[in-house]
């Protein structure tokens, strides 16, 4: 006599089955995880840097036209600044005409043209130049802008120290001028942990995981130098 039988998987098989498609389940969410994290840092890392370095290449291409009059010799006041602004004169649409060698005349229509003078600011985390009499927005993300002013004090045609715009002791004596910018991500929690960052020789140790990066440049006023 013939007896047909029957078997299945017992409980404990299913249940190690289960917990065996349980660590695969979870294994690929990490790498998910991870992937998107690692996506993000990658792409904020570089929207930082591409940010920092069109920063200082706008702002150094008018700090090397400053003082440009054509063929006419400069005037005084064509750059003054704080720390955290600057404001350029310059001819930097418009060329005057005049007679070569004779000093700017700052009654004349070329200097008190709107495009004659450019304004760097920072207005809430974007870096603004207000030109031809309009404010435009450049750079987001920039947390802090900060202008160091190489002047010239023994007429020697050298930068004698870098400093800050109270420290300037004339500003006609200014012949580089040195741009300091702190970028921020867009995102947070980016970092595993907050990452301290030195600006201007001092260490700062941020609360938030934030990723940041200091972009320093000097620039020569082209126009100021024999």
């Amino acid at each position: 006599m013939k007896i047909n039988s029957e078997s299945g998987l017992s409980l404990i098989e299913i249940l190690v089955s289960a917990l065996i498609s349980v660590f695969l389940i979870l294994g690929v969410i990490q790498v998910f995880i991870n992937t998107q994290q690692l996506y993000r840092l990658q792409e904020n890392s570089s929207r930082i840097q591409e940010n920092g370095s069109l920063a200082l290449d706008l702002i150094g291409r008018d700090l090397r036209v400053t003082s440009y009059w054509g063929c006419l010799k400069r005037s005084t006041g064509d750059l003054i600044g704080t720390d955290v602004s600057i404001t350029l004169k310059a001819a930097f649409v418009q060329i005057p005409t005049g007679t070569c060698g004779s000093i700017v005349d700052k009654n004349l229509v070329y200097y008190a043209d709107p495009t004659s003078t450019i304004i760097y600011t920072l207005y809430n985390g974007v870096l603004r130049k207000a030109t031809n009499g309009q404010n435009n927005d450049l750079i987001e993300g920039v947390e802090t802008v900060l202008f160091l002013y190489g002047e010239d004090v023994d007429s020697d045609n050298n930068v004698n120290d870098y400093v800050p715009a109270n420290q300037v002791l004339n500003w006609e004596s200014v012949l580089s001028v040195r741009v300091m910018l702190r970028l921020k991500s867009f995102d947070d929690n980016i970092t595993s942990k907050s990452l301290p960052y030195v600006f201007n020789g001092v260490t700062f140790q941020p609360t938030d995981h934030h990723l940041r990066r200091v972009f320093t440049e000097t620039f020569a006023l082209r126009n100021r130098l024999p």
